[in-house]
């Protein structure tokens, strides 16, 4: 079952089919239910148009996948810490970064 199942939301929601086709628009009891109960419809159509949203992110949302940075460093350098450390994109060519 449905987490938006609501039987009460889906009363009003067959009630506003009929009257949308015509149908039993002058019935007490209708009329009654569709007045008393409309907050729950409500929440009915807002939990199921929520789900529907739900669904299209999951749609939308595609694996990435992201190359690992290349790291290099000179153990010798001018410093007692060593020499130049270097952290770049796999992409980048090491001529073009002097």
């Amino acid at each position: 079952m449905s987490p938006c199942f609501c039987y009460r939301g889906l009363v009003v929601d067959i009630i506003r089919r009929l009257w949308d086709r015509g149908l039993y628009k002058d019935n007490k009891w209708l009329n009654m239910c569709h007045e008393a109960w409309f907050p729950y419809w409500v929440d009915y159509r807002t939990c199921l148009t929520m789900q529907d949203v739900d669904k299209q992110i999951e749609e939308l949302a595609l694996p990435t996948e992201v190359d690992k940075p290349v790291f290099s460093e000179e153990l010798e350098g001018e410093t007692l810490l060593g020499g130049r450390m270097e952290l770049r994109a796999p992409w980048l060519d090491e001529e073009d970064n002097d």
